[in-house]
């Protein structure tokens, strides 16, 4: 039975060195799967991913790339800088006004970081490199909220991010990475504003532990601080010429001081361990059993330095990297007063590349080339040293668990977040309704809006959710106006009012000259 063991194990490794590249695209497409199968399905988030959508769309009806607005009025809600904007007005321009072309960059930012990764884990094994893939595609909370499916800025920041970081572990071997880590930085920035932050503490720490930070030349510093600074100086001073520092000055007391320091501010303050509770060790998630494993991996690493008194500087300084990656975003945004789920998204990536490192190390390990299970016995001094066959039959039994573990893991939660994130996805009622009842070349498309339907807060009937309101501009370009019936039934100028059926028979008596012009069950859409 043992000897059969190891010949099928050793079959398993071998098909994978040999077929690594086939395996390697299939798991890129399946990563790819989870990124765009059913991408539009899912209900428009009323909050940052509509206000994205709405700043972008209207950047391109004012032909204006720089300053954001919503509902043509100047925004300064979100305080980000306009690389995320960009992505989604590219999305609109490849796919048309759309949920797909809202979310299309965010999905290929993350399959870019899936695959950036895949291939960087290569280095230390093919085995690790489609661990990783798995993970990526294992990874529910940022499959499912504000990150791989939503039009938002966290994609494109978390791809700026890991490549930054991939970036900064080579420095060592190429001072060149330096100056990519500096531009990633700088576009990390523009995309997330002060978040970026975390890049610079992680990089400068990394360098200064690892002494490298004093072999780095002045003209090597030079063109890092070019690398850094021209994008975001190219950034600010188009800017500048619409506002000057009014944007500036309220990134800093909004964006920075207010979110950081402030007394619960918009109500987003909880407990230090608010991170670990919701995420890291929450029973429905993948990342406490990485977390187990990396823990694993590090206590049996140091066992074997200790043990042998060898080590490799270079495997050290990479340790150090992937610890400095999780922990400073970790702690850094639990010590900061406002907490959002998707702060702590970038610290699952290191998480990600460690636990396979680990496990593709110890599925490898010791593997024969040709020897059966009673030969590596004789060989490793079973009966000549008088090493029981018990221990190589736990040797066997560990890799056989390894590799259980490995697919039994990455299979369940692959498969938990295909059924809950992506064939669990649903529209909204009246969201559908919107995007079918107007068409951009209709006789009453980019008239002025009304609206009399319950929105997120009862108390707002009559008003334009965020994410009704980018709906209604996208499919009918209409400029939503508040009012509910009453401004409708006022307005002078052509105009539509959405309301639902017990509505309209309210108010049946004062629409005599109203034209139905596209009705459900539940909604009509009204014109003069």
């Amino acid at each position: 039975m043992g000897d059969r063991f190891c010949r099928f194990y050793r079959f398993f490794i071998q098909f994978i060195q040999k077929y690594y590249r086939p395996l390697f695209v299939a798991a890129g497409l399946t990563l790819a799967v989870f990124c765009f199968y059913r991408l539009d399905v899912k209900y428009v988030d009323s909050w940052d991913e509509a206000r994205h959508g709405v700043n972008a769309y209207e950047m391109i009806q004012n032909g204006d790339y720089i300053r954001h607005t919503y509902n043509y009025e100047v925004d300064d809600w979100n305080l980000k800088p306009s690389v995320s904007y960009w992505g989604i007005v590219l999305g609109f321009r490849l796919f048309g006004y759309g949920v797909f072309g809202l979310r299309f960059i965010s999905a290929l930012s993350y399959l870019l970081t899936g695959i950036g990764c895949g291939l960087f884990a290569k280095r230390y094994g093919k085995e690790a490199s489609l661990l990783v893939m798995g993970f990526f595609c294992a990874n529910t909370r940022p499959l499912s909220a504000h990150l791989a499916r939503s039009g938002d800025a966290d994609a494109p920041y978390l791809l700026f991010f890991t490549f930054a970081m991939l970036a900064m572990l080579r420095i060592r071997k190429n001072h060149k990475n330096l100056y990519a880590c500096g531009l990633l930085f700088s576009l990390a920035f523009l995309t997330k504003s002060w978040h970026a932050g975390m890049i610079a503490v992680i990089g400068g720490l990394y360098l200064l532990v690892t002494r490298e930070l004093f072999a780095i030349k002045a003209r090597e510093w030079g063109w890092f601080l070019l690398s850094v600074f021209g994008p975001l100086l190219f950034w600010f001073g188009w800017r500048y010429t619409r506002d000057g520092f009014a944007f500036l000055d309220r990134m800093i007391k909004v964006d920075l001081l207010a979110r950081t320091g402030g007394a619960n501010y918009e109500g987003h303050e909880f407990p230090f361990s608010f991170y670990y509770d919701t995420v890291f060790g929450h029973e429905a998630y993948i990342y406490r059993w990485l977390l187990l494993i990396c823990i694993l991996g590090i206590g049996m690493g140091l066992f074997v330095v200790l043990r042998s008194r060898i080590w490799k500087r270079t495997v050290l300084e990479e340790g150090i990297g992937y610890l400095l990656w999780f922990f400073i975003p970790f702690f850094g945004f639990s010590c900061i007063r406002t907490k959002l789920i998707w702060y702590c998204y970038p610290c699952t990536v290191p998480l990600f590349l460690a636990a396979a490192i680990f496990l593709g190390y110890v599925l490898q390990v010791s593997i024969p080339a040709k020897q059966g299970y009673d030969e590596l016995r004789l060989k490793s001094g079973g009966a000549e040293k008088g090493v029981s066959s018990l221990k190589n039959e736990l040797f066997w039994a560990g890799k056989w668990m390894a590799a259980f573990l490995c697919i039994f893991m990455v299979g369940y939660y692959m498969r938990g977040a295909y059924f809950e994130v992506i064939r669990g996805a649903h529209g909204d009622g009246f969201q559908l309704f919107i995007q079918e009842s107007a068409e951009r070349d209709s006789s009453y498309a980019g008239r002025r809006a009304y609206i009399m339907v319950p929105t997120e807060n009862p108390e707002n009937l009559g008003t334009w959710d965020q994410n009704m309101l980018f709906l209604a501009e996208i499919s009918g370009d209409f400029h939503c106006m508040d009012g509910g019936v009453e401004g409708y039934l006022t307005e002078t100028e052509p105009a539509v009012l959405y309301l639902e059926q017990g509505q309209y028979e309210q108010y049946m008596d004062r629409f005599a000259d109203v034209e139905v012009l596209c009705r459900n069950e539940r909604y009509l859409l009204l014109g003069n």
